[in-house]
């Protein structure tokens, strides 16, 4: 087998077929529209104090987890920060749980990420003004007493954090109520209280983090929750914009399926949810020209060196062309696998260039999909 990076100008295969975990594998090709609007969404809620819901739609496979992870690094979410000059947002990724106890699993998924000992050495010199910000949140002494304490560096942070968790013995909840934690943490309100009054902490006076950004991935699993899940969720939701005005960005990824699309949005994502949507995203299936953008731009950026090059390189600028053609209208992932599985073949046979001879001896294996 020939050298792949010698013989096809690139470090790698660059077409995956999901979404990379490694932060600096995590590039953005093409599609400068949809770019621009989240870069710009993102912008407007570091410079800017409101809570915002944002949902973005599309069929599987069009870069809605892409988007999530790409601008969920720290790089990207720092360069829009300084360009804004703020600080950099609070950001994660969580996908909609689909077990019986959504809230909770939602709150345990923000609880893991949750580093405490970096952010009280973060917020050390503005520990004292946040004591005094926490006790203006909300009226439950219990919950601001929970705050304090996940700030307080005389408090063991294994400690707290089991205690977040639930997990606190008896003897470990003792020691916690000469801090005001009188009883654990027990049900969806507590869950809300607690990320709300976090949410809120983080962003205190914008000087540490900008704003929180949390995204729910494939929100279209809402469909096979059963009534009170999808009741829950709804509540869940509402409840944590209605807590949290200021600097929360929501986003829900959500899926056109045969479970789900845009008619059936109601049965799932109830008024008051949907009315706190303040824009929508959409991924729409990419047009020829749009696709020949994002492949020259993914090859560049796949490149071993500088060195001027046909753009399409590997492939025929032809074989792009039939592609398309033969695939019709098809998600960027479908693309993707067509190309990756055509570059493979090509490895394994020593064939390049991959001109249209090679296009169409691994044809039906490439577009096997579209039967």
């Amino acid at each position: 087998m020939a050298d792949f990076q010698s013989t096809y100008k690139l470090k790698t295969n660059p077409f995956r077929l999901t979404p990379a975990n490694e932060p600096s594998e995590l590039v953005w090709a093409g599609f400068k529209d949809v770019k621009e609007k989240f870069a710009r969404r993102v912008e407007r809620s570091v410079r800017i104090p409101n809570s915002t819901l944002v949902l973005n739609w599309g069929e599987y496979g069009s870069g809605k987890t892409h988007a999530a992870r790409y601008f969920n690094k720290k790089d990207v979410l720092l360069a829009i920060a300084n360009k804004a000059g703020k600080s950099i947002p609070y950001s994660t990724i969580i996908s909609l749980p689909k077990g019986k106890e959504p809230v909770y699993s939602i709150y345990v998924a923000i609880i893991d990420k949750l580093n405490i000992e970096k952010l009280r050495e973060d917020f050390g010199q503005h520990t004292q003004q946040l004591i005094t910000h926490i006790e203006s949140i909300g009226s439950n002494i219990h919950i601001q007493n929970v705050l304090k304490a996940i700030f307080n560096t005389e408090v063991p942070h294994l400690e707290i954090k089991k205690y977040l968790y639930g997990n606190a013995s008896v003897a470990e909840l003792r020691t916690l109520n000469e801090l005001g934690i009188l009883r654990p943490v027990k049900d969806d309100t507590d869950y809300t209280s607690i990320l709300a009054g976090l949410f809120s902490c983080l962003t205190f006076q914008k000087e540490v983090y900008s704003c929180v950004i949390i995204w729910i991935d494939e929100f279209e699993d809402i469909a096979v929750l059963n009534n009170s899940n999808i009741d829950k969720t709804n509540n869940f939701i509402r409840e944590i914009l209605d807590n949290v005005p200021d600097n929360l960005l929501l986003f829900l990824n959500l899926t056109q399926s045969a479970l789900i699309s845009a008619e059936d949005l109601g049965q799932y994502v109830y008024d008051s949810v949907r009315s706190r949507i303040k824009e929508r995203i959409s991924f729409d299936l990419p047009s020829p020209q749009i696709f020949k953008e994002y492949l020259k731009e993914l090859l560049t950026l796949f490149r071993n060196d500088a060195e001027e090059i046909d753009p399409y390189f590997p492939f025929n600028e032809t074989v792009i062309t039939t592609l398309i053609q033969e695939q019709g209208n098809v998600s960027l992932r479908q693309f993707n696998e067509s190309l990756s599985l055509l570059l493979e073949l090509s490895d394994m046979d020593e064939k390049c260039p991959i001109d249209m001879d090679v296009f169409n001896n691994y044809k039906s294996e490439i577009i096997w999909h579209k039967d």
